[in-house]
């Protein structure tokens, strides 16, 4: 064990933006919290994920591990650090990359610790067989601990890993309270925004659907979305949309300023996230920082974020009307719509925080210090 006079040394393996995305945004900010001040840090850059080509192999990306590994193993021998960090989501693309890199760690003495920001280990289990099955279970045995988003993954661990294992650490958001963003609103407008990956796991098909069945019905709802595209088939589905109802349907693009997404969120008056695959939607936090009201779907670990009737209206995942009518719920009712916003400032204020993401950040590793002493 490392001497009381120093910091105990971590190795973070993980993602920074470019692109902005739900991995890259969390790493962004833990480095910019008080958790590398607390110790002795590293941070490996392993820029694999693009919007592009987040589903394909390519030369890039292998020459890209090799390269990766190399540094990994070099910091491993030399530096020694005692924890290793790693950024895992638990899929089966990655799989094989992840198993050699954290196998590597655990077998040359660290502790492997992973940032689970995804809920799919129990997937991932019951997708593999023979040895890789072996071999994820062999690295959940003997990880360090294991990172998790919400009290809901805790059970995705049940009988693969030691429940003394796992961590509950929320994520975080930029407090956009400060940011110098200018708009004028139309108060005779309500304004909805969707605002995430226009994909159908994220839910832009129900978004879209719900939409049709909201303008229909109240003429002085209009929509925003922002993201970038999936594929055609989504460009296509807006585009009909906002054919049926010309004026009343936006697309910003794929919005990166910090500046230009609070402009957006802060157009809006109520934002809405029908995801279909999730665990934890970080776009829910830059909604609760503007104080908005919000509409999303029982997924992942959603509930804990934003608890049902106090914080957002919950919906059934896929469900396109119960989607239309909560929204209309909201555009129907200003005191709902402003109780509830108060509500999510004072939530992210209280929970979701950089000072409190480091905070429990640091709380995490003094815990497995107690624990391996």
């Amino acid at each position: 064990m490392q001497g009381p006079s120093k910091k105990i040394k971590i190795l973070i393996c993980g993602i920074l933006p470019p692109p902005n995305f739900g991995h890259s945004m969390v790493y962004k900010m833990l480095m910019a919290s008080s958790f590398p001040k607390a110790f002795d840090t590293k941070f490996l850059n392993m820029q694999f994920w693009t919007y592009g080509t987040h589903k394909k192999v390519t030369i890039e990306k292998l020459y890209k591990m090799v390269k990766y590994y190399a540094v990994f193993i070099a910091n491993l021998l030399f530096w020694r650090p005692r924890y290793v960090l790693y950024n895992s989501s638990f899929y089966r693309m990655p799989y094989l990359k992840d198993l050699l890199f954290c196998s590597t760690g655990i077998v040359l003495g660290s502790k492997l610790v992973f940032h689970d920001l995804g809920q799919y280990v129990r997937e991932l289990d019951e997708s593999l067989t023979g040895i890789k099955k072996s071999a994820l279970r062999w690295m959940l045995r003997n990880m360090g601990g294991s990172i998790i988003m919400g009290e809901k993954v805790r059970g995705d661990y049940e009988g693969l890993a030691d429940p003394k294992k796992l961590f509950v650490v929320p994520g975080t958001a930029e407090d956009s309270k400060d940011i110098k963003a200018e708009v004028s609103k139309n108060s005779h407008q309500i304004n909805i925004l969707y605002f995430s990956h226009m994909s159908r796991l994220k839910g832009v098909y129900v978004a879209i659907d719900a939409m049709f069945l909201v303008l229909s019905k109240h003429p002085e709802i209009m929509v925003t979305f922002g993201g970038p595209f999936e594929g055609q088939e989504v460009n296509s589905r807006l585009e009909e949309l906002q054919k049926n109802f010309p004026q009343r349907v936006r697309y910003m693009g794929y919005v990166e300023d910090k500046v230009e997404r609070t402009k957006i969120f802060r157009q809006a008056d109520i934002f809405i996230f029908p995801t279909l695959r999730d665990v934890f939607g970080l776009v829910l936090l830059h909604a609760m920082a503007e104080g908005l009201p919000i509409v999303a779907s029982r997924e992942g670990t959603v509930p804990e974020i934003v608890p049902d009737g106090t914080n957002a209206l919950l919906v059934e995942k896929g469900d396109a009307k119960d989607l239309a009518d909560k929204i209309l719920t909201l555009a129907n009712d200003s005191k709902l719509r402003q109780k509830m916003g108060q509500a999510n400032r004072r939530r992210f204020e209280e929970k979701y925080t950089l000072e409190k993401y480091g905070e429990n950040m640091i709380k995490v590793f003094q815990q497995m210090e107690a624990l391996y002493g």
